[in-house]
């Protein structure tokens, strides 16, 4: 599988420039950083919640973890909670299960960005598959998908750096 059509379709008439790299089959985040040979800090997961409102994603450093507590509070929702992949999977058309890239405003997703994340220039994330990346401006990235920065790794910041 290869990055979904509606993504490069996208990516390319918003004349944003963007590499899509191959890698060896990795699942985990930390995995996924390795095989594309990026470094923890720039390569960012995505995590999906499912809350009153629907899904969010939340875009964190590949190393940190999620504060679901600080993301509940952001969403004014205490029933926000981690959506099981399976649930979720076919909001990401033409995504390998837990592939999902960091563009959820094009699957109607609203998306979070941890600040931790803008300090890096360049950022890379699943590009749909379990076989390849994409690496983009952060600055485009934000641009392109609208995303709220906000502190939303749990991780503290000394480890991040």
């Amino acid at each position: 599988m290869t990055v979904p059509a509606r993504v490069r379709e996208w990516l390319d008439q918003q004349k944003v420039q963007y590499e899509v790299i191959p890698h060896r089959e990795a699942y985990t985040a930390q995995e996924v950083a390795g095989a594309a040979h990026v470094p923890g800090r720039a390569f960012a997961k995505v995590v999906i919640l499912k809350g009153r409102q629907g899904l969010t994603m939340a875009v964190l450093p590949a190393k940190c973890r999620l504060d679901v507590a600080r993301m509940r509070q952001l969403l004014n929702d205490s029933t926000a909670t981690l959506d099981p992949e399976a649930d979720f999977a076919k909001t990401f058309i033409g995504c390998e299960p837990g592939a999902m890239p960091a563009f959820g405003n094009l699957y109607g997703v609203p998306v979070y960005f941890d600040q931790h994340l803008v300090k890096e220039t360049i950022i890379t994330f699943p590009a749909g598959s379990h076989h390849e990346v994409i690496r983009i401006a952060s600055n485009d990235f934000l641009r392109l998908t609208g995303a709220q920065v906000q502190d939303i790794c749990e991780t503290p910041r000394e480890e991040v750096a």
